[in-house]
């Protein structure tokens, strides 16, 4: 799995203070054996004071093996911008033998979740991704 960053822009006065996270887009709602799950959320706060760390659960729905929460491979880079009115992109890549392929001997439905923390311990909601069909080889 890897993750990326991206400042998009600081504009208007309209963020709030804890950092607040968006669904922009999935690459796929069903994952082909071998095949990857790219997840782009969008990123808002309006002191630009969130932490490095974004929190990941994987759930599905049959196999409770493959299920995760993480926090340790899903960092903002330290050096990523941070500003007042930060808005940026972060995207998140998950490869099929490691977190995605289904630890059971059949197919897998998933939804994975979102969230973090700022630095005065405000926690945004947490987002979570739809249904996520991953196939067996």
């Amino acid at each position: 799995m890897s993750c990326s960053f991206a400042a998009l822009s600081c504009g208007k006065d309209t963020f709030k203070s804890k950092p607040q996270l968006f669904l922009e887009s999935v690459s796929t709602t069903t994952v082909q054996p071998f095949g990857n799950l790219q997840v782009i959320l969008r990123l808002t706060d309006k002191e630009g004071d969130f932490h490095d760390t974004v929190w990941v659960k994987k759930i599905t729905t049959r196999c409770p093996s493959s299920n995760f929460a993480d926090s340790l491979l899903y960092r903002i880079p330290p050096d990523a911008p941070r500003s007042a009115n930060f808005d940026g992109e972060i995207v998140f890549s998950f490869t099929y033998p490691f977190e995605l392929q289904p630890r059971c001997t059949r197919p897998d439905t998933a939804t994975f979740s979102f969230w973090m923390k700022d630095k005065k311990g405000n926690a945004s909601d947490t987002v979570k991704t739809p249904p996520i069909i991953i196939l067996r080889p």
